[in-house]
C-alpha cells in the first residue's frame, strides 16, 4: 500500500522572505505534527527539504547563507 502524498505550505524564509512547500507522505505529516522529529518523520526526505520544514528555508537560500567559499578555504591551505 502506497502512503498519500500532500503538500504542506512552509513559513516564510527569513533570508528571501517568500514562503515555501514541500511534498511529504500523509503519514509523516501526521507522525510530525505528533511531536516526532522531521528527520523521523520524513526519512525520504532530503535534509534541505527537512530544514525548510522546520525553519522555512529554502535550500537554495541556505546554500547562499552558508556555502563555504572554496577560494577562501584554498588561501586558507596556502597560508600553512
Amino acid at each position: 500500500m502506497s502512503d498519500t502524498l500532500t503538500t504542506i505550505p512552509t513559513r516564510k524564509c527569513f533570508h528571501c522572505g517568500s514562503a515555501g512547500e514541500v511534498t511529504v507522505t500523509y503519514s509523516g505529516l501526521v507522525a510530525y505534527n505528533r511531536g516526532e522529529l522531521a528527520q523521523v518523520a520524513f526519512p525520504e526526505l532530503d535534509k534541505t527539504l527537512r530544514e525548510q520544514i522546520i525553519s522555512g528555508t529554502h535550500p537554495a537560500c541556505w546554500e547562499s547563507m552558508f556555502a563555504l567559499d572554496e577560494d577562501a578555504l584554498d588561501d586558507d591551505e596556502d597560508a600553512e
